[in-house]
């Protein structure tokens, strides 16, 4: 039975990580923050162990000596500038404390679960083999997560065997902070305005499948991208509505005006103190425009291009399933 130690387990990504090696024969053990809430989202059949990604020496003692893989799912996801220094140790220096816990314990394999982020800003398509200029971003969690991939990569030139996969946006299942927020808000009629940027919108269980995938299939010290199907926001957001009987919505705020409006609440926290309702950087994601080539995850790993109807019925079921949707 093959053995796994995973970071990140009752996370979106995590969750769907725990299910699929579990259906796959694996012996799992999970470094959380609080063993007892994990404990309750995941089941008693996966061994708990208390970690701390800004402190080193949690890390060290909670990776299992000879495991199989190390998946690395954990990361500071906070799109606040004031949260910039913890989201640098947590996302960088817990990355590298990690890599070396996972080189000190022969480990045979890490699969690192970076972000799309990290391949910054292009104008033309992004495939696994585009320059990642996301460490030039002044945004914190695109920053930090470019530079955890270069930490995988000076890992693997010191002999670890790791492979980086890149989801883009998910949808799906277990969702309890990203796309879903947006969802419960078409559903009791309290969007805002609706962003007018675009994604390629992974399933959650694909991802989680493809990061398996990864472990099994991944050629070490590459670059693997989870995708899903193209579309802008406004389209997302507009099959969401279908899906709970709403009216579609109004047309996407323009981008000026959306980076303009963020920028006064920006200041406005600098008075107050307090977190505003969109940040900078909320607006940045909220007007990114990309696309992606992910064929190279389907060819080698076996990656499913999962239809985006199909991760907003199961993101709406879940939400049902939690009596968390008004409607």
């Amino acid at each position: 039975m093959p053995t796994a130690f995973v970071t990140g387990a009752t996370g979106f990504v995590g969750r769907h990580l725990v299910e699929v090696l579990r259906e796959d024969g694996w012996s799992i053990s999970a470094g959380v923050r609080d063993t007892a809430r994990a404990a309750k989202l995941l089941g008693d059949d996966i061994k708990l162990v208390d970690i701390d990604l800004l402190k080193p020496l949690s890390l060290a003692a909670a990776v299992p000596q000879g495991a199989d893989c190390v998946f690395h799912v954990a990361a500071d996801v906070s799109s606040w500038s004031r949260d910039a220094e913890r989201q640098y140790k947590t996302n960088i220096e817990g990355a590298a404390a990690l890599l070396q816990a996972t080189l000190d314990k022969e480990v045979r394999r890490m699969v690192h679960v970076s972000s799309i982020v990290a391949f910054g800003e292009h104008d033309t398509v992004i495939d696994d083999h585009t320059p990642r200029l996301g460490a030039e971003s002044w945004v914190g969690y695109i920053h930090s997560k470019s530079y955890a991939e270069r930490k995988v990569k000076e890992a693997v030139d010191r002999g670890l065997d790791a492979v980086v996969v890149n989801p883009t946006d998910i949808v799906g299942k277990y969702d309890d902070q990203n796309w879903i927020r947006m969802i419960k808000m078409v559903a009791d009629d309290s969007l805002p305005a609706v962003p007018p940027g675009n994604g390629n919108f992974a399933n959650g269980r694909a991802v989680a499948e493809g990061i398996l995938a990864a472990y099994k299939h991944g050629k070490t010290g590459e670059n693997y991208i989870l995708g899903g199907p193209y579309a802008t926001f406004h389209e997302f957001l507009s099959l969401a509505a279908e899906k709970l009987g709403k009216p579609a919505p109004k047309k996407p705020i323009s981008p000026t005006m959306l980076k303009f409006y963020a920028s006064i609440l920006e200041l406005i926290s600098k008075l107050t103190g307090k977190r505003p309702s969109v940040t900078k950087e909320e607006a940045y994601f909220a007007c990114q425009s990309y696309q992606v080539n992910f064929d190279r995850a389907i060819n080698d790993l076996g990656y499913r291009d999962v239809p985006l109807e199909q991760s907003v019925d199961e993101a709406i079921a879940y939400l049902r399933e939690k009596d968390d949707l008004k409607t």
